[in-house]
């Protein structure tokens, strides 16, 4: 079997750890490298991560744990962990999502199905902390149906938000287009910056079934900081990860022209 590197970065993560952890351990693919970045939380991550230390290495599991001493943020962890991934394939996971046990080898089942395919995703649940949901109009990722045409002008202007916490890629295919293993430091747009010059260079496809849920934590980064803070975050991200993407310049310069219009709308709402 093919072994899957999986990125998990964790700050403050102490009410959720436990649950991420014993997901992995739940996988049905088994050949799998965990890459756990403690990015110097401040509660007990570190110590539940370290009592899980003897059940992960019975599991089979190959497991490489990076406590930071500092914390630099969500991407300082994943420029951290990029550099130990040995995997064939690639997903990079937030621990607070839930992630079923099918999700992996479906991916992986999927992808050999559909060489010419580099990236994989698949539908999500949203849910609330405790798991709730309308059940008579629950709300998924992507949110309405996927059509693959241009998914980096569709990411820029918002139109379908796609990627979901199931994120699956080929790792040589990754980075072949990620320069020195590495993405820009910022607080916001990671996956960005990771995606972005996948779609632009492969095909991915999408998996019309729910392998995962994504949980909306009211005390995330994404939800704590400013709206308008956080957008100005994500404009310096994505004008920097288009730059650094090796296309034509005339294709450069419309998705950052696109960048740049669809943000001055949002500066000002």
């Amino acid at each position: 079997m093919p072994k899957v590197s999986i990125i998990a970065p964790a700050y403050n993560a102490e009410n959720f750890i436990q649950r991420y952890i014993d997901s992995v351990l739940a996988f049905e693919h088994k050949d799998i490298q965990l890459i756990l970045v403690n990015d110097a939380s401040k509660d007990k991550t570190h110590e539940i991560i370290e009592s899980n230390r003897e059940k992960i290495k019975n599991a089979g599991i190959e497991f490489d744990y990076i406590n930071l001493e500092e914390n630099k943020g969500q991407a300082n962890a994943l420029n951290v962990a990029l550099k130990h991934v040995t995997g064939e394939y690639l997903s990079w996971q937030d621990v607070d999502d839930i992630f079923y046990p099918n999700c992996l080898s479906r991916c992986l089942e999927v992808l050999k199905q559909n060489p010419e395919c580099k990236i994989v995703f698949s539908k999500a649940l949203i849910v609330d902390e405790n798991r709730n949901y309308d059940k008579e109009q629950p709300k998924y990722i992507p949110e309405k149906e996927f059509v693959h045409k241009d998914l980096l002008k569709d990411y820029i202007i918002g139109k379908n938000v796609i990627w979901g916490p199931m994120r699956f890629v080929e790792t040589k295919a990754l980075f072949d287009v990620l320069q020195d293993k590495s993405i820009y430091i910022s607080t916001g747009g990671q996956n960005a910056q990771l995606l972005f010059p996948m779609v632009y260079k492969y095909k991915c496809i999408y998996i019309d079934e729910i392998l995962s849920e994504y949980i909306v934590i009211k005390s995330s980064h994404s939800h704590c900081v400013s709206a308008r803070r956080y957008r100005k975050a994500r404009f310096k991200t994505f004008i920097n990860t288009i730059y650094r993407i090796n296309m034509p310049f005339y294709q450069k310069a419309y998705y950052i022209l696109l960048v740049l219009c669809e943000f001055t709308v949002l500066l000002f709402k």
